[in-house]
């Protein structure tokens, strides 16, 4: 008898459990819904921003899907398509525009939050890579951005267009220790 009531309890905990679950489930996911229902246009109107520069105008309009925060671009025979479907460079490159604009919309009120990209352009033609290197340029005038890099065309770009209070700053090649035997 005791091995049931202890039994009979432990079934009543996890059913209290499993409710509380199926409950925070519920709440979590109408809260979902209205962060998504809200920061969708928001992330459109962002992308919409530099859309076109970056893809050198063969994109020129996006929308962001509410339920899922998918991507669909306007491409130039006004037809939709998922940025998903898209190249990987232009995929990469509207991407990095969507965390461009998440940062923005992200930071709270009088606040900006630095941008530090990581070879973001490895995936980018030269037009585009001069594209978003400009698009960057802008960016970098409302916040601080700090782009690493190893390409030698983006060094040669920064070095002929950063202009004061930016900077270039050309980092050293790490000195790789081997071991003698």
């Amino acid at each position: 008898e005791e091995a049931l009531d202890c039994a009979k309890q432990e079934f009543e905990r996890v059913t209290r459990l499993s409710r509380t679950l199926a409950l925070t489930l519920e709440f979590l996911g109408k809260a979902e819904e209205r962060v998504h229902r809200d920061i969708a246009p928001l992330l459109a109107a962002g992308l919409r921003r530099w859309l076109s520069n970056v893809t050198q105008g063969r994109y020129t309009d996006a929308r962001v899907d509410p339920s899922d925060l998918s991507v669909q671009v306007l491409g130039p025979d006004n037809e939709w398509r998922d940025a998903r479907q898209l190249s990987h460079g232009t995929a990469e490159q509207i991407y990095l525009l969507l965390r461009v604009v998440l940062a923005e919309r992200l930071a709270t009120t009088g606040e900006t939050c630095p941008l530090i990209l990581d070879d973001v352009l490895v995936q980018s033609d030269r037009a585009r890579k001069r594209s978003l290197l400009e698009t960057i340029a802008s960016i970098s005038r409302r916040r601080q951005v700090i782009l690493l890099t190893q390409e030698e065309e983006v060094l040669r770009w920064a070095q002929e267009n950063v202009v004061a209070p930016d900077r270039v700053l050309e980092l050293a090649s790490p000195v790789i220790a081997r071991p003698t035997t």
